[in-house]
């Protein structure tokens, strides 16, 4: 059984956001690629593996969680929204923390059952 490598290569384009038409840098602090935009949090579908910029399918990503790791990292959850396929991207230190929090609290502001009943 054969297996394909693919190399990781850095990033250093910057784009334009398809979600909110914000110019987005390349990624500056912790992290070799940037797939996500620091304004809106929307991404672009562009690896199959990490760093890889592969994907056929160039979709938009629309964040849907923040995930809490272990170390105390978090993550932005995307899913795409052509293909429907879920990845997660480490924040980066120029993300706007409103929009983080705002997708952080969304489960609480959406509860599934009411309270007090």
């Amino acid at each position: 059984m054969s297996r394909t490598r693919h190399t990781i290569t850095e990033s250093h384009e910057s784009f334009i956001c398809q979600h909110c038409g914000s110019l987005v840098p390349p990624a500056t602090t912790g992290g070799r690629n940037r797939n996500h935009c620091p304004a809106c949090l929307y991404g672009a579908h562009r690896d199959i593996i990490a760093g890889d910029r592969r994907s056929p399918c160039k979709g938009l990503m629309k964040p849907i969680a923040i995930q809490a790791r272990d170390d105390g990292e978090w993550n932005v959850v995307h899913r795409c929204e052509r293909c429907g396929v879920i990845r997660a991207n480490r924040i980066a230190a120029d993300d706007d923390e409103r929009e983080l929090l705002k997708l952080a609290l969304l489960p609480i502001t959406r509860l599934p059952f009411p309270l007090g009943a």
